[in-house]
């Protein structure tokens, strides 16, 4: 696996958008990211730190609340558009109502620094994100190699065994073709005896007619 880490950059500035044929001045943030990915990173973002409904075109958020930015009293408009064939995304953020130019400046100057933290977060979710899968192929890759040293470790276990019982064979084959080479003299010594034996019986045998028959010529 490989990755090139590239530093996120910030691209954000002032921008009036139009909601409902009015024009609103408000803040955009450019996100180095897929528009389907930036889009529900903000709207989720935003549901995490107030309440936001969808209109039309636009998302309507009250209620919120990022760190000391945001004014709960004001009501923001929010709208995220695809630049770049689906390769960016662009984020904007308005305060939705009648307010001064002063007011609108400080508002605006706060939603600028809201669109930074967002995106700053959305940056290092994609990272994070990366770094989760690379751990989970971390422990994958740690379980096969645990996997790989517990299977060589019974291999070589085998292998001895098969070796000592190797060796146990060659010395009972030894064992047992010298036993062969000795059942086999016997044998021949065996058949040898049987025919002297015989020989012998046959010879007494003989004898004892010699003994009948001088038997008989006694009167």
């Amino acid at each position: 696996m490989a990755n090139t880490l590239v530093a996120q950059s910030y691209n954000i500035k002032d921008e009036s958008n139009r909601v409902n044929n009015k024009s609103y001045p408000g803040v955009s943030s450019l996100v180095d990211g897929d528009f389907a990915k930036v889009e529900t990173f903000w709207l989720n973002y935003l549901k995490d730190h107030g309440k936001v409904r969808r209109r039309r075109d636009y998302h309507q958020i009250t209620l919120l609340g990022v760190k000391d930015l945001a004014v709960d009293t004001v009501t923001y408009v929010t709208r995220v558009e695809i630049e770049s064939d689906d390769s960016l995304g662009l984020i904007w953020l308005a305060p939705l109502g009648e307010f001064s130019e002063e007011d609108i400046k400080t508002l605006n100057s706060n939603n600028e620094k809201i669109l930074k933290l967002a995106t700053r977060a959305f940056y290092i979710s994609l990272v994070q994100k990366k770094i989760d899968q690379s751990e989970g192929a971390a422990i994958v890759v740690s379980k096969n190699h645990q996997k790989l040293i517990y299977q060589g470790e019974n291999l070589v276990q085998d292998s001895v065994a098969a070796e000592t019982l190797k060796l146990e064979l060659e010395t009972r084959l030894e064992e047992t073709i010298l036993k062969i080479k000795v059942l086999t003299q016997q044998i021949i010594d065996n058949k040898v005896a049987t025919i002297e034996a015989y020989e012998d019986l046959e010879k007494i045998k003989k004898v004892v007619a010699e003994h009948k028959e001088s038997l008989k010529k006694i009167k």
